[in-house]
């Protein structure tokens, strides 16, 4: 991981008299939102079988810097299952058995997989997924600001530099950055598709209650 305030070199020639904690929650701001967008750090999580009569696994991440930001596939036991929206979710049929459906739904930080049918016996399932820094992050990946930190920089520096009334502001410079913001971000969503970080999360299995 790399410290958020290792970027700053890039930003604040940019935007001088802006304070280092306004620097810092606009790069933080700035790699959310790119990877949100392009889904740049995606990994297959760790297999994992499932529990008779269990339907839900909740999805961690091994540091509280990193979350996931949506999971993107889901096999069961080397077959591809189909994703549908939470608010689908109860027009599924209620039965027991091999899993050929998933949603996902997110309770306080803890993104949650639900398997349908729920699982009659122990079946092997991976998770693909991306992630994306905590809004509490002070780090960020080391392939994320090596790669793509042009991306977060221009980002940064196009908001700060479109605040009013700062003696930094700067409507010419922001929306040069945006610009350059949104090649980076197209760029991005062009390579996701190979992953370029180890995501070492792993499933935590929910007691059926």
């Amino acid at each position: 991981m790399i410290g958020i305030d290792e970027l700053f070199p890039r930003v604040l020639p940019f935007v001088v008299g802006c304070s280092e904690p306004m620097a810092r929650q606009a790069l933080l701001d700035s790699a959310i939102k790119f990877c949100d967008k392009t889904d740049v750090i995606r990994e297959s999580l760790d297999a994992f079988p499932t529990v008779s009569g269990l339907p839900n696994y909740d999805i961690e991440t091994p540091n509280n810097q990193m979350r996931v930001s949506r999971i993107l596939s889901v096999t069961v036991d080397d077959r591809k299952i189909f994703g549908v929206f939470e608010e689908d979710a109860d027009k599924l049929p209620e039965q027991d058995g091999k899993p050929s459906t998933f949603y996902t739904r997110r309770v306080d930080s803890v993104l949650e997989l639900y398997l349908n049918p729920v699982p009659d016996i122990s079946y092997s399932v991976v998770v693909h997924a991306s992630f994306t820094p905590t809004v509490n992050a002070t780090a960020l990946a080391d392939d994320l600001v090596e790669r793509w930190y042009e991306g977060i920089v221009a980002g940064a520096i196009s908001y700060l530099a479109s605040l009013p009334n700062m003696p930094f502001s700067n409507p010419a410079l922001a929306a040069q950055k945006e610009m350059e913001r949104l090649k980076a971000c197209d760029d991005a969503r062009r390579e996701s598709y190979y992953g370029r970080i180890r995501g070492g999360s792993r499933i935590r299995q929910r007691p059926f209650v």
